[in-house]
């Protein structure tokens, strides 16, 4: 009998499998209407344990739930390949999710019990589910050569690679939340000390009587700041104090025609100025004129047009996950703490986007690969047949010829 630990688990799971086929549902979509459809997506979530079973395994639940400690003796693999000897098995979709699920159940109420900050049970969560990702991903993609020991192998291997590119794609976009929780909690605490700081500065100014330039000079050159802060909080500390300084306001710029066009070649470089439409747009023309360049190369090669474009679209993506990382690091460039975050952030989200797109096609690459070699090796095979044939006729010729002449 299944465990009402595992039964929960199991609702949960198979709530996601359905709101995930009625999101997507075209069918739905042409047949109801908007309202009707966001009212449905609720009533899934509320679904009982009895009501999951009964829309997904079509199976009397009593004998469900016999037979349910068997499904965890089998791989995804089997699951996904075969009937398991007239067994009602869970969709595969389904029971990679029950298997996420109970992997990070654990872990997160872990968080909750050790963790009393909200920010630091939001990045333990989101490495809880990160870690669990990961294995489905890796467990997923061990799999896949399984599926040829079964008889349906094709059905196998189709479902698991669908279920892979869904579980790499997760992996990336809780590798992005995971990033942002830490980069956010870790910017709220440099701006929490920032603000102890002035304060603190403030009150040694009051006691001092200093202000404006005297104030700076005087935590410039303060021996114990510089002994017990690290260099970079002392530096946040004098800049906080200048840029308060309004007294004495820094002269505006004059425009000089030959910074101005190192500005606009500054731009075109990526950095941390670049407005956001124009930068996501350089990106795009960037990865665009590297696939081109790549294509070209590729089919000079004589190589097949599906493996140069699927190929070249992978490594096209992957240059621009390169190239964003490289501009991470330009962040520093920014004249503020607050803009350079801004600029990770900014540049992360882009990053991690384009990492969904190098993981995606590069997965479709190596199938059309595997397909195309497959297709060459019977190609070979064929022709060395054929070969043999007509090696075999003229033997054939030749002895009826020399058996004539004796």
């Amino acid at each position: 009998m299944i465990k009402e630990y595992d039964k929960k688990i199991l609702t949960e799971a198979g709530r996601d499998y359905i709101y995930d086929i009625v999101v997507a549902s075209k069918y739905l979509k042409e047949t109801i209407s908007f309202k009707e459809h966001i009212l449905l997506c609720d009533q899934v979530n509320e679904l009982t344990y009895e009501e999951v079973i009964s829309l997904t395994i079509t199976e009397d639940i009593r004998a469900f739930e016999g037979k349910f400690s068997k499904f965890l003796k089998y791989s995804i693999a089997a699951i996904a390949g075969m009937a398991l000897g007239g067994l009602a098995a869970p969709p595969v979709s389904m029971f990679v999710l029950f298997l996420y699920r109970k992997a990070t159940d654990t872990c997160e109420r872990s968080c909750f019990r050790k963790l009393p900050l909200s920010k630091e049970r939001k990045i333990c969560k989101y490495g809880c589910q990160l870690n669990a990702a990961k294995k489905m991903a890796t467990d997923i993609r061990t799999e896949m050569s399984k599926c040829s020991q079964f008889t349906r192998a094709a059905s196998c291997e189709k479902k698991l690679q669908k279920e892979y590119i869904k579980w790499a794609k997760r992996v990336q976009l809780l590798t992005v939340k995971l990033n942002r929780a830490k980069m956010d909690a870790a910017e709220k605490q440099r701006k929490r000390q920032v603000r102890d700081l002035t304060k603190n500065t403030k009150r040694i100014s009051a006691g001092l009587d200093l202000t404006g330039n005297n104030l700076a000079d005087y935590i410039a050159e303060n021996i114990e700041l510089r002994h017990n802060l690290s260099f970079e909080k002392h530096l946040e500390l004098y800049k906080s104090v200048v840029n308060e300084d309004e007294d004495n306001p820094v002269a505006p710029v004059k425009v000089d025609p030959k910074k101005e066009k190192q500005i606009r070649q500054a731009m075109y470089l990526g950095l941390w100025i670049v407005p956001i439409p124009f930068f996501n747009d350089l990106v795009n023309y960037m990865v665009k004129k590297y696939s081109f360049g790549c294509a070209g190369k590729c089919t000079a090669k004589n190589m097949p047009k599906d493996v140069c474009y699927n190929q070249c679209a992978y490594l096209g993506a992957k240059y621009a996950v390169a190239e964003l990382t490289k501009q991470m690091g330009k962040c520093k460039n920014a004249d503020t703490p607050e803009k350079e975050y801004k600029c990770k952030k900014r540049v992360m989200k882009l990053r991690e986007d384009w990492k969904v797109r190098e993981v995606e096609r590069k997965h479709k690459f190596e199938m059309v690969l595997k397909q195309r070699l497959q297709d060459a090796k019977v190609k070979n095979q064929k022709s060395r047949e054929k070969e043999q044939n007509k090696q075999d006729k003229i033997n054939a010729k030749q002895n009826k010829v020399d058996r004539a002449h004796y």
